[in-house]
């Protein structure tokens, strides 16, 4: 990450070409700071502005001369424009030796360094916080920052204060002030403002505006959110996160959606380089977790770091790459399951794993047999919609759950048969009145009609009994 304060000796400015559009002139402006770079854009009235403003702010005495003169004809004549453009690549370089590690503001937004240093893009923010953090913080406790921001956040911790930034609207503390009082956090890989939720996967691998730093590379620590309860991450790898020691503590929900994480592992030993759960310590533990939600990812297995948020009662994977499940068993207080849209068969002894649960979505996958559901006891909403269920006797396995009360079975196979609602009432026998089938009570037709088929269900299973 670039930071002019830490690395004014490596900071090169340079204007290594020109581009015409709209019959304009524009000088391409290349800033390297160590490893990092990015380029801006000029016209020549810009630069005469810009050199205004220097020449008539305190704290620097700058000749008018230093920038080149303006010419009104031929001004775009070839030879002229290279010349130009060598005088002013020699004027923003003396400017930088003139002002060395105490940038001015107008030099700062002139060169974009506030949208790519550490130390600058965070005085924009301070002044952002120092104005209308406190009516953000009224209005909601939940604030969106990029990847970029973050990873300034976490580097200008480590690094001494800057002169400048001792200033009252510029000083660090109204970020520190700001993030300390936060309950929700959301990660993007851009700012909110700059992509729509359903591109933030994409840009992941694609560089922040005219620079050359990629998000997914950015890594970054949450040391600086004591307090935080839920974390949203929308396109970006949690992996990106150095240091969760404090979020362990404090997390109550956390959404990781639409990155291309497989493993749970991913996430909940996110800071860790060994992924392996037996020789994850008790620092590795989510104390206060009780909400998982990773919609959209690819996650193709369940592995035993899910055992490191024991507290869990909701668990959401929908619109992943899962088959199956495994390792659900230490999750004893999990009440709520959604494997929505997934690739998911059938269901094998799930009680085993699955003991306590409340409420379970298996709607949008491939399921034909019901067979391993039949001893999920305590279940009381199944939503089964989207899946392939074709025959009558399969909800014979689920009937006999005494606390269902919720089931959902459009769009199967079985849902569009002649007298689907009584014919699946009717496996429920008495219980059938106290069933809201897709989402809707029985009614007097429709339990008429079921009492009279639960009745022939019984004397047909009496006859083969006695026969």
């Amino acid at each position: 990450m670039s930071c002019h304060f830490k690395y004014t000796k490596e900071t090169n400015l340079s204007i290594p070409r020109t581009a015409e559009n709209n019959n304009k002139i524009y000088y391409e402006v290349k800033i390297v700071i160590k490893d990092v770079e990015w380029s801006v854009l000029r016209r020549y009235r810009e630069f005469y502005d810009f050199h205004e403003k220097l020449t008539h702010s305190e704290g620097h005495v700058i000749a008018k001369s230093l920038l080149p003169p303006k010419k009104i004809l031929g001004n775009k004549n070839p030879e002229f424009v290279e010349q130009r453009r060598k005088l002013l690549e020699e004027y923003i370089q003396s400017l930088l030796g003139l002002f060395n590690d105490k940038l001015p503001r107008a030099f700062i937004e002139f060169l974009e360094f506030n949208k790519y240093d550490i130390v600058y893009l965070l005085q924009d923010l301070s002044h952002y916080f120092c104005e209308f953090g406190d009516s953000l913080l009224l209005t909601s406790k939940e604030y969106n920052l990029s990847s970029l921001e973050l990873h300034c956040i976490s580097e200008r911790l480590c690094i001494p204060c800057p002169e400048a930034d001792q200033k009252d609207k510029y000083d660090f503390s109204h970020v520190l002030d700001f993030c300390s009082q936060l309950d929700i956090v959301s990660v993007t890989p851009l700012h909110a403002h700059e992509a729509t939720e359903g591109c933030y996967y994409n840009a992941v691998d694609v560089p922040i505006g005219k620079s050359n730093l990629i998000p997914k590379n950015l890594k970054f620590n949450m040391n600086a959110f004591r307090n935080i309860k839920e974390l949203k991450f929308y396109g970006l790898s949690t992996e990106n996160i150095s240091d969760a020691y404090f979020l362990k503590t404090s997390l109550v929900k956390f959404y990781v959606h639409n990155t291309t994480i497989r493993q749970i592992n991913q996430v909940l030993l996110c800071d860790s380089v060994h992924k392996d759960v037996p020789n994850a310590s008790d620092c590795n533990v989510w104390d206060k977790l009780q909400h998982l939600d990773f919609t959209g990812n690819l996650i193709t297995s369940l592995d035993e770091s899910i055992k490191l948020a024991s507290k869990v009662k909701t668990l959401i994977l929908d619109k992943n790459r899962l088959k199956s499940i495994q390792c659900l068993s230490s999750l004893s207080n999990l009440e709520t399951l959604s494997l929505a849209v997934n690739l998911i068969s059938e269901c094998l002894d799930w009680h085993l794993q699955l003991g306590n649960l409340k409420t379970l979505n298996l709607s949008q996958n491939r399921i034909s047999t019901l067979s391993g559901l039949r001893k999920l006891y305590s279940l009381v909403n199944l939503d089964l919609s989207c899946n392939q269920i074709e025959n009558l006797e399969e909800i014979d396995h689920i009937a006999s759950l005494p606390l269902l009360e919720n089931l959902k079975l459009t769009a199967n196979p079985l849902a569009g048969s002649v007298d689907y609602r009584p014919r699946v009432l009717a496996r429920f026998y008495d219980r059938a009145p106290e069933i809201i089938l897709d989402n809707e009570h029985a009614t007097g037709m429709d339990l008429d009609m079921a009492l009279v088929l639960s009745a022939l269900n019984k004397a047909k299973i009496n006859v083969n009994s006695i026969s």
